[in-house]
C-alpha cells in the first residue's frame, strides 16, 4: 500500500532510457536466477530482523555463494539505474506519505483546503458508470462501447470534464502550495504545475533562511529521499504536473 505519483507528461528521451535500463535489469535477474538455487543460501530471519537493510542484505543469508552475491549485486545495481533514469515517477508508502504531508504542511508547501467539490454522478448526466468505463477501456467493454451514441458520448465527455475539474481543484484560490487532500487518497488527484512551482519555491526560501533544522525534526537527518521529492516536484512543473494514484 502506498502512493504512486507520475508526471502527466514524460519526455521521449526518458522513455527510451527507462526501456534500456529495464532490459538490463531483466537480464541481470535472469542471470542470477539461472544459478543453482542452493547458492542463494538460507535466510537467517533473526539476523535479518536486526539488520538495517532488513531481509535484502546478503549477510542475512547463510551459505550464500560469492557467485550469487555478485549476481544479486548486479540486480540491485540495475534496479537502481532504472530508478535513476525514471525521473517521472515517485513513490511513498503510507507511513512516509504521512510524514511528508506533515513536513510540507509545517513548511507551508501544502495547506488544509476547503472541502473539495462532490464527485460527479454518471446518472446525473443520463449515462451509466459502465458506459464511462467503456469509453475509457473499449477493449474491456466492447458491446457497451459499440452501443454508445453520439449524444451519449457528449454526456460522457461532459462527465469526464467535471471529474477532471474535481481532481485538479485547488481550493483556496489565494493560497500557494498543494492542497493536502491531494495526498490523502489514491483517487488520481492532479497536482497542478502552479502548485508544484509554489511548493518548490516555498521550500527553497525556507531552506535559504533556516537550513535543514525544521525538516530534520520531521524526517530525521537523512534528507536524500526528500531532496529527490523536491526534484520530482521541480520536474513536474514543466511536465503538466503529476497524478497521485
Amino acid at each position: 500500500m502506498g502512493y504512486d505519483m507520475y508526471w502527466r507528461r514524460v519526455d521521449d528521451a526518458e522513455k527510451e532510457a527507462v526501456t534500456k535500463a529495464r532490459a538490463l535489469f531483466m537480464a541481470a535477474v535472469e542471470a542470477r536466477d539461472a544459478l543453482p538455487g542452493e547458492e542463494a543460501g538460507v535466510l537467517n530471519a533473526e539476523r535479518a530482523k536486526a539488520h538495517p537493510a532488513g531481509y535484502t542484505a546478503d549477510e542475512n543469508y547463510d551459505g550464500r555463494s560469492e557467485r550469487y552475491r555478485q549476481a544479486q549485486a548486479a540486480v540491485v545495481a540495475a534496479s537502481d539505474t532504472v530508478d535513476q533514469v525514471r525521473k517521472s515517477y515517485f513513490r511513498l508508502n503510507i507511513f512516509s506519505m504521512g510524514r511528508y504531508r506533515d513536513a510540507m504542511y509545517r513548511l507551508g508547501m501544502a495547506f488544509d483546503d476547503d472541502p473539495r467539490p462532490d464527485w460527479p454522478r454518471a446518472n446525473n448526466y443520463g449515462i451509466t458508470d459502465e458506459q464511462v468505463w467503456a469509453v475509457e477501456s473499449p477493449e474491456d467493454y466492447p458491446e457497451v462501447y459499440a452501443a454508445i451514441t453520439s449524444d451519449m458520448m457528449s454526456q460522457i465527455l461532459a462527465y469526464q470534464q467535471e471529474h477532471e475539474r474535481v481532481l485538479s481543484w485547488h481550493g483556496k484560490t489565494d493560497m500557494p502550495g498543494i492542497p493536502l487532500h491531494k495526498f490523502g487518497s489514491n483517487d488520481g488527484w492532479v497536482v497542478l504545475p502552479a502548485e508544484c512551482e509554489a511548493a518548490v519555491r516555498i521550500w527553497r526560501k525556507h531552506h535559504d533562511e533556516h537550513g535543514d533544522v525544521q525538516i530534520q525534526a520531521v524526517l530525521g537527518e537523512d534528507l536524500s529521499y526528500w531532496l529527490k521529492w523536491i526534484d520530482f516536484l521541480q520536474g513536474a512543473i514543466t511536465h503538466d504536473g503529476f497524478e497521485v494514484l
